[in-house]
């Protein structure tokens, strides 16, 4: 894996009868259909709505959009993050990805005393304090996109990782600070001829069976038809990946990068992009972002929903039943068509009655079968993140080495 490393890959003619690319790594099967577009600065918002993020989803590089950010100095030095933020935990994985495998919890200098030597790299969430020294391209600073920034994520190894071709649940801008990356982006309408996984309920992500450095073209030789483009990321450069579209990625050298991720929305509301001063510099900060982490949380929530939704469904829930109030039987109405539904063979189970029970309690914590429209409106984000983590289980350990309260990362 080293820094020079040859990509897009040279195509080799075969001298046998086996196919193009039999047994070699992805992307030697054909020859891509060229790079991904590119821009020398990020988008404004609406442009960025029109051209790349409304389906059909378009994806981007740009080039040096996060070259301001303190980070793109900072964190080339190992000692200046162990110095700064080693008591932060994180989640650590190994190298090569393992979808069954489960993510560890450690202190952040702990990671960094031991990661060159160990098949270890970190994917977790990017600890609060770290989130001043990221920058925010411009793109996402107003509108629709702002409002529904769900996480942040740090991504830290020496190098020599990969990833398996994939799709994630929601979009991601993906902004490289130490190394380099290259990606391998394929539109998810060809997923019929990539040997996906069963997608998990509740998910919106998946994975590809097929072996990345041996693709199999005499079991899979539908992957030759597949058509693809290619990006290289260097330090200050980022990558749209929309949700739903494949990606497959591998590192050179010491990596670090940090992605943000919003909700895939079928609308943009630009009204407050006209008063929002998107040419000024934006530390991620200065922005809200959903699902954190901070020294001392229990949870290190990664993959959750987005909670404004859940708000707004709710909402929407009294105004389909004409009412002022909440009440346990209009929750029942959505966690049926939330969660139930998502399982067209599933039924209401006890114990999806006693899920309810439970959700509802926490909306009405004065026990008066309740909650006004007026409270809902006002409700602590942070009560509805409490709801979210009962639909799902957390993402990772609660505690170091917790092997009770783990479960895959999606």
């Amino acid at each position: 894996m080293r820094m020079d490393a040859v990509f897009p890959p040279v195509m080799q003619r075969s001298d046998s009868d086996l196919p193009v690319g039999h047994l070699l790594p992805l992307g030697y099967q054909r020859e891509p259909e060229g790079p991904v577009k590119e821009y020398t600065q990020p988008l404004a918002p609406t442009e960025f709505w029109e051209q790349h993020a409304r389906d059909p989803y378009v994806p981007l590089v740009y080039r040096q959009a996060i070259a301001k950010a303190p980070a793109v100095t900072n964190w080339q030095s190992d000692e200046y993050i162990r110095e700064k933020y080693g008591d932060l935990d994180v989640l650590v994985e190994k190298k090569h990805e393992d979808r069954l495998a489960r993510p560890k919890r450690m202190p952040l200098s702990e990671f960094l005393d031991n990661y060159q030597d160990e098949d270890w790299y970190v994917v977790s969430l990017l600890p609060d304090p770290m989130r001043a020294e990221m920058q925010v391209p411009r793109s996402l600073l107003c509108g629709t996109f702002k409002k529904n920034i769900l996480e942040s994520n740090l991504w830290l190894s020496a190098g020599g990782t990969k990833s398996l071709l994939h799709y994630d649940a929601d979009h991601n801008l993906h902004c490289l600070i130490s190394g380099r990356k290259d990606f391998i982006m394929i539109d998810s309408k060809y997923d019929d001829l990539l040997d996906m996984a069963d997608k998990k309920q509740f998910s919106g992500s998946s994975f590809s069976h097929l072996d990345m450095d041996s693709i199999d073209l005499l079991t899979n030789p539908h992957v030759s038809e597949v058509p693809w483009t290619w990006a290289t990321l260097q330090p200050g450069d980022c990558i749209f990946i929309p949700a739903g579209y494949f990606h497959q990625v591998r590192s050179y050298g010491r990596s670090v990068a940090a992605t943000i991720m919003w909700s895939p929305l079928n609308y943009f509301d630009d009204t407050d992009c006209a008063t929002t001063d998107i040419a000024k510099y934006a530390a991620l900060s200065d922005v809200t972002v959903q699902w954190t982490y901070k020294k001392g949380d229990k949870f290190i929530d990664m993959g959750y929903m987005n909670v404004e939704m859940m708000r707004d469904a709710l909402l929407n829930v009294t105004k389909f039943k004409n009412s002022t109030k909440l009440t346990k039987e209009m929750f029942t109405y959505y966690y049926e068509s939330a969660v139930v539904d998502e399982d067209e063979d599933k039924e209401v189970e006890e114990e999806d009655l006693k899920m309810i029970d439970r959700m509802f309690g926490i909306l009405d914590k004065d026990e008066t079968g309740y909650i006004t429209r007026q409270g809902l409106e006002s409700l602590d984000i942070e009560v509805l993140k409490d709801i979210a983590r009962l639909m799902d289980e957390s993402h990772g350990p609660v505690t170091e080495n917790d092997e009770d309260k783990t479960h895959d990362e999606l």
